[in-house]
């Protein structure tokens, strides 16, 4: 039954995916390297030229360190659960370095960064939490933070699944400042504390805010997010 679900929420995924291009960025490099011909930049360097002069253009992949922090307290069962699955394998196959941090009154850290899981095995670990406890972003804001903290990588981001409604734990908006930047998807129905706390974290992470009106329309968010967010 397990296998059968992580094959369902892989293939939706993909499906997502099937015409997004990984994230890229470009890189100017001299000859003999690979690469474009980049005219306006070799015309730029001193005369007279040398081969080395000639100024090219290519595209690498764009090294980013995310960490996924997902909402799964007690009001997360079933479908919403295989939602927040889908999204999450959406950021690995997209972004490749990708932490994931759930949290319910405690926060626990699923996949830390550096380590390298395969697609599979994140939504396994994401669907193997139970749906339990309280509702404490700043407890999973805080353990995200400290994963990231463990990056060498220049740039690291975090990225926040939740309906923005704490219950326990300190405020998330001063956790959300910490971050070198964190974006935020406010989930489920409107609610104006939760809409609140979602843009004031948005806001006090720079970053951005997105809206998941229902968990169905997740996946799409999320795909449209890394698209706008690291389209390099």
């Amino acid at each position: 039954m397990l296998e059968r679900a992580i094959d369902a929420i892989l293939a939706h995924a993909r499906r997502l995916l099937r015409h997004a291009a990984r994230p890229q960025r470009a890189e100017e490099v001299g000859w003999p390297e690979d690469g474009e011909l980049d005219l306006e930049s070799t015309l730029e360097r001193p005369r007279p030229w040398a081969p080395i002069d000639l100024r090219l253009t290519r595209l690498v992949p764009r090294e980013v360190d995310v960490v996924a922090i997902l909402d799964m307290s007690l009001s997360m069962t079933g479908e919403k659960v295989a939602l927040v699955a889908v999204a999450a394998a959406i950021l690995r196959l997209r972004l490749v370095h990708v932490a994931v941090v759930a949290f319910d009154t405690h926060p626990h850290v699923l996949v830390r960064v550096g380590e390298d899981v395969a697609p599979r095995e994140l939504v396994r670990r994401v669907l193997s939490v139970p749906a339990q406890g309280y509702t404490n972003i700043a407890g999973g804001l805080t353990s995200a933070l400290e994963q990231l903290r463990r990056s060498s990588r220049r740039e690291r981001v975090g990225i926040l699944l939740t309906d923005g409604v704490a219950n326990v734990g300190h405020d998330p908006i001063g956790a959300a400042g910490h971050f070198p930047r964190l974006h935020v998807v406010h989930l489920g129905d409107h609610h104006p504390q939760g809409a609140r706390s979602c843009r004031g974290m948005a806001q006090a992470g720079r970053g951005r805010l997105y809206r998941a009106r229902t968990y169905a329309d997740l996946p799409d968010v999320v795909r449209r997010a890394v698209r706008e967010l690291f389209r390099g």
